[in-house]
């Protein structure tokens, strides 16, 4: 009978639900993922192809440094020439880069013809070089310049683009297979969605029908239970099902009340009769066992409560006397008791007012340090603010030597237009000379450009640097703010915590004054009861031999 149990139910309909979910989590996590590889891809791609035009570009900067040192023989040239090849190494740098990256056979060995190109480019550079440096220009020239120069240029340019082609391509069906599978992963997805609310559907159906609508009878019955009607008609079925089991319950529970009812019902008329000699047969289970324990408690109890009351009355009569003796002693005591807590009373109103005083002062220091602290509390914004400013000046700084640097690139390149113009102006002879002396200007023009701009951005480091020991110090001063306000913020909460005590010593030595005001009046109150004790101790004795008589009609 376990499958109608609604609890059996339930457990299945979650447990197909728990399977939707692990499974649409782990095509979420397989979609992620891929989203996340496509990413890298992407990525690699992109660091492949910036490392290929890095290459093509420190290649361009060793032809145009070594053509340019061929034509002019300008030491410059020189420099920049061995600076790239030594120093700078753009190429090296490039070509590491590649190494690291996922890059197939027939891909390396394009990128191994075009290293192979510029390596064979080596010799004609250095014999250019050296007719340069004998100053030899015209046969410079010709091996820069040549067509075999040229030729081996062109084929590095046409193998880098036709390497970068097929790397974008094998890049570009990776990605789709990639899409292909997310797209997949994405249906089974929804479907898992759709299967989820699917049974989310169902469990709300199951809830109203197997749970919430038992539960809404139980629970009317329960509340007429809870309003005393134990006789109010209850139609559910008694099954296996864990309602139909509460069901049942409720129906034994009510019988059992009922009958319990009925007896307590019964003794309490025999009680009320002064009959304490009775017997209990209803069955109390649980926790009812109480009620049968106490009745019977209450039985023996009673019994002995009466003959003890019969037996004490007596000596109540023979004690009265004696009472009011002590009656009067106590009002004599009572009377010097009250003028010596009269004499407390005022020395207490004293010590009252002092402390108000000390109280309203201590709240006065306390203000005093609250503003104080909000002082240094703006203060503190005010130098972070200044941190801030000094740090937004460093980085327009840095994006100025930045601007620099593209006005170095923009020199260089005019440079080299220029040098292009004298050769192309060399080649014109006679009709080219005064476009020779115009690229002559504007190759003096680059020149003082890149000076300029080298000393620019010398100013410029000098100023980053000032910078940053202006953040420095405004940091230690930062610093410093923070722990003088820690120290404030302590010695306001330790003047507030003073003025807290001192206020509540206020508020208890006032509630101790009122009690003590309450005593005085309790004392005066008992000196004039005390003195009525024993008038009342002379009629005790006639209601004491009043209560023995009542005390026989108990049957006990």
């Amino acid at each position: 009978m376990e499958t109608k149990s609604q609890s059996y139910q339930l457990k299945k309909i979650i447990r197909q639900s728990v399977i939707a979910i692990i499974a649409g989590a782990i095509l979420l996590l397989a979609s992620v993922g891929t989203n996340l590889f496509m990413s890298h891809v992407t990525d690699e791609e992109l660091e492949t192809t910036t490392f290929l035009n890095q290459y093509r570009l420190g290649s361009k900067a060793l032809t145009a440094a070594v053509q340019t040192y061929a034509v002019t023989a300008n030491q410059t040239c020189y420099d920049a020439y061995m600076k790239e090849l030594n120093e700078d190494k753009t190429r090296d740098i490039a070509w590491a880069g590649l190494e690291k990256n996922d890059i197939k056979e027939e891909e390396w060995t394009l990128l191994n013809q075009i290293a192979d190109l510029s390596n064979s480019l080596v010799p004609l550079e250095e014999q250019a070089l050296e007719q340069a440096k004998s100053g030899n220009t015209k046969s410079a020239i010709s091996y820069v310049f040549g067509d075999e120069y040229e030729s081996s240029i062109q084929t590095i340019s046409s193998l880098t683009d036709n390497a970068i082609d097929q790397i974008q391509n094998r890049v570009s069906k990776s990605k789709l297979r990639l899409r292909l599978f997310q797209i997949i992963v994405e249906l089974m997805y929804i479907a898992s969605f759709a299967y989820l609310i699917f049974q989310i559907i169902k469990i709300v159906k199951f809830s109203r029908k197997e749970l919430l609508e038992p539960i809404i009878s139980v629970s009317d019955q329960m509340i007429l239970l809870s309003e005393g009607n134990f006789h109010a008609d209850f139609e559910m079925e008694i099954n296996e099902s864990e309602v139909g089991k509460m069901v049942g319950a409720i129906a034994q529970m009510k019988e059992n009340i009922i009958g319990m009812i009925l007896e307590i019902s019964d003794i309490l008329e025999q009680m009320g009769d002064s009959n304490y000699c009775f017997e209990m047969h209803q069955a109390y289970v649980g926790e009812f066992g109480q009620i049968r324990e106490s009745f019977l408690k209450i039985s023996a109890k009673m019994r002995e409560t009466m003959v003890t009351i019969r037996e004490v009355s007596q000596q109540i009569d023979s004690g009265s006397e004696q009472l009011a003796c002590a009656a009067v002693d106590l009002a004599e005591g009572s009377t010097e008791q009250a003028g010596k807590v009269s004499d407390l009373v005022n020395l207490m109103d004293v010590l009252y007012q002092s402390m108000e005083n000390s109280a309203r002062e201590a709240t006065a220091t306390v203000n005093l340090a609250s503003s104080a602290s909000q002082v240094l509390i703006a203060g503190n914004a005010k130098m972070q603010e200044l941190k801030d400013a000094i740090g937004e000046i460093s980085k327009c700084s840095e994006e100025i030597g930045e601007i620099i640097g593209a006005i170095e690139a923009i020199a260089s390149e005019t440079n080299l237009l220029s040098l292009n113009a004298s050769i192309e102006a060399a080649r014109a002879g006679e009709a080219g000379r005064g476009f020779a002396i115009v690229a002559g200007q504007v190759k003096n023009l680059a020149d003082e450009s890149a000076k300029a701009a080298g000393e620019t951005n010398k100013l410029i480091e000098r100023t980053i640097l000032a910078v940053e020991r202006g953040i420095a110090i405004a940091d230690e001063a930062a610093e410093n703010m923070t722990e003088v306000m820690k120290g404030a913020k302590q010695a306001t909460e330790k003047m507030e915590q003073t003025s807290q005590n001192l206020t509540n010593d206020v508020s208890n030595m006032q509630r101790i004054n009122e009690n003590i005001v309450r005593v005085a009046e309790i004392v005066d109150n008992n000196s004039a009861t005390s003195e009525e004790t024993a008038a009342v101790s002379e009629e005790q004795k006639a209601q004491v031999e009043s209560m023995v008589s009542l005390v026989d009609k108990f049957n006990i």
